[in-house]
């Protein structure tokens, strides 16, 4: 994904015909907020339009119009490296002031490593998130210092300057404020793109100084897809992460590094431990003893895993030959597990775990969390649960 054309952004299809029609055309507008979920494509679109806006040889039809991926333009602008593309987002609190300067030299040989890597990781795929240590908002200093350059300097070889803010809902209110003045009275040859994920926390005098385009979630079925072709996942694989990704791109990238398999392993192993007809609670109890030095994503995804197996439950139950399951390989499982407790109330099972989905940001002890749980969980499907074990544990949360 080194070299972005249209066709490599996934989906949004809308989105491309509208930005090259609006070229062809000549209806090219000063600035322009692309919102929508995190993850599908909004930094990719920005980036691929910014690269046609410089090529030097675009490819023209009667109705689309795409870079050329082979120029020197072209491939300074894949390298995030073209002096007329400015690409702004959240940096660290500079350790000292940068009155006048740009707010790259109060950063740290550290920081500035940091940076280059990320900017690296981010040419390779326009839909990685650039994430820095303690880079929470756009200052101020990005945007006086963006303003000087516009206001000194011409954008070079007679193309535009193409100024992306990704991320634009995290400038400070005075960022926000200063760059209002740019949008009001843009320098000749300038777009702005805003991109943003929160278009609720923009102010509305910056959005109503720009035309928004609304990027929808990637449909299922070609993020599904996508996750064979590009990344060579198995169909079992691909549907899992698809179900987790719902439809954000960037998300099904975070999920292939998760191992997602050895989660659902985990999660369906503790299941099991509670679902024991005899003596259950010490296996329990030391299983979820090792939650505790989970991270709190890692306990999210566990718990999202067993919904999903869970709903799979649901679904054979009613369809014994549904094709339409998130987890096609636990087939004979899913077939055991109804067989062996054809009563459970799988509708109680499902809404304990997202109970605890919808609070594990706020509980401190993973481990008493996960306990109520698998113990309500245990309840759902007709088991005893000790009166001493449930008392201790709710005592305790």
């Amino acid at each position: 994904m080194r070299q972005m054309a249209w066709s490599s952004i996934i989906g949004q299809e809308h989105l491309k015909r509208f930005l090259q029609r609006t070229l062809l055309h000549g209806h090219l507008r000063s600035a322009y907020c692309l919102w929508g979920p995190e993850g599908v494509g909004k930094d990719a679109l920005a980036l691929e339009f910014a690269k046609l806006l410089q090529c030097d040889s675009p490819r023209r039809t009667a109705d689309s119009i795409e870079a050329c991926d082979e120029c020197s333009h072209c491939r300074m602008a894949a390298r995030l490296e073209h002096p007329n593309i400015r690409l702004i987002f959240a940096l660290p609190t500079p350790a000292r002031r940068t009155d006048g300067a740009s707010p790259l030299l109060g950063l740290s040989d550290e920081q500035i490593a940091a940076l280059r890597e990320e900017l690296r990781r981010k040419a390779e795929n326009p839909y990685h998130n650039i994430t820095l240590p303690n880079a929470l908002q756009i200052h101020i200093a990005a945007i006086r210092d963006l303003q000087q350059t516009l206001a000194r300097s011409v954008p070079l070889h007679g193309r535009p300057w193409v100024i992306i803010l990704s991320e634009a809902d995290r400038m400070t209110l005075e960022a926000a404020n200063t760059l209002l003045k740019t949008l009001e009275e843009p320098p000749g040859r300038t777009l702005i793109l805003l991109t943003t994920s929160r278009r609720e926390q923009l102010p509305a005098t910056i959005l109503s100084r720009c035309q928004q385009l609304y990027c929808p979630p990637i449909p299922d079925e070609l993020l599904f897809q996508v996750l064979q072709e590009r990344h060579k996942l198995s169909p079992e694989h691909a549907r899992m992460v698809t179900a987790f990704a719902h439809g954000s791109y960037s998300r099904a990238l975070e999920f292939l590094q998760s191992e997602l398999p050895e989660l659902r392993t985990q999660a369906l192993q503790l299941l099991r431990t509670a679902l024991k007809p005899g003596h259950f609670r010490r296996e329990l109890l030391h299983q979820l003893e090792e939650l505790g030095a989970y991270e709190r994503n890692r306990a999210e995804l566990l718990l999202q895993l067993l919904l999903l197996w869970l709903r799979d439950a649901l679904l054979l139950r009613h369809a014994p030959d549904s094709t339409d399951l998130y987890n096609p390989d636990q087939r004979d499982t899913l077939q055991r597990f109804l067989e062996r407790f054809p009563h459970a109330d799988l509708a109680a099972m499902l809404e304990a775990v997202d109970s605890a989905l919808q609070g594990v940001r706020q509980y401190l002890q993973l481990p008493l969390l996960f306990a109520v749980t698998f113990l309500r969980c245990r309840a759902a499907a007709g088991l005893s649960v000790p009166t001493e074990l449930t008392h201790g544990v709710s005592a305790s949360l």
